[in-house]
Formats: C-alpha cells, structure tokens, sequence
C-alpha cells in the first residue's frame, strides 16, 4: 500500500494517449500485408525506432537505415516524412484518467 502524496504520474505517449502504430501509415504503402509485418519485424524494428524514444533525430536514423536498406529506402524515409500517419486519434479512457489526475492536482 502507498502511503503519502503522490507528485507525478507518468504516461507514454505512443500506445498509451495516443494511438501511435506504424501499420497505420505502412498499411497505405505495402500492398502485401506479409511484406509489411517482415519490413517491421526486419528492418523498421523496435530496437531502431526505441532509439528515437531515447532522443535520436528520426530523419537522420531514417537517412542511415535507408543506407543499410536501399530496396526500401521509400518505405524508411516515410517514418521521417509522414510520421503523423502513424497516429489515429487518442485513447479517450487513458486521457480521461489523465485530465482526472491533473484535475486533482
């Protein structure tokens, strides 16, 4: 059990408040939803884009990956240039709990 005043409450962005998913852009591009999954799973990976997390600038990750990549180096650099299109609207209940606490100061 906590006890005292709690001063800080941390949400992630992606996933969390927002609806934040690559496939929502990737989907649009790859016409072969196979070829998608194995772009993510092989190439865009999580392992890359945490690096974004942890600060590191997006188009030059991109610029480097589409280096390593040449095949894909369209679908790499949409990351940089449509990254917007990765996020389809809020999770209403997750910002509701964030105004909440906000609300109680």
């Amino acid at each position: 059990m906590l006890s005292g005043k709690i001063n800080a409450a941390v949400f992630d962005l992606g996933g969390v408040l927002i609806d934040w998913n690559p496939r929502h852009l990737y989907r649009s591009l790859f016409t072969d939803p196979a070829e998608m999954e194995e772009f993510l799973a092989r190439v865009c990976t999580d392992d890359w884009h945490r690096q974004h997390d942890l600060g590191a600038d997006i188009r030059q990750s991109c610029e480097q990956l589409a280096g390593q990549h040449g095949r894909y180096r369209d679908m790499i650099m949409a990351w940089a240039d449509r990254g917007e299109e990765m996020a389809a609207g809020q999770f209403d209940q997750t910002v509701n709990i964030l105004r909440m606490l906000k609300t109680a100061g």
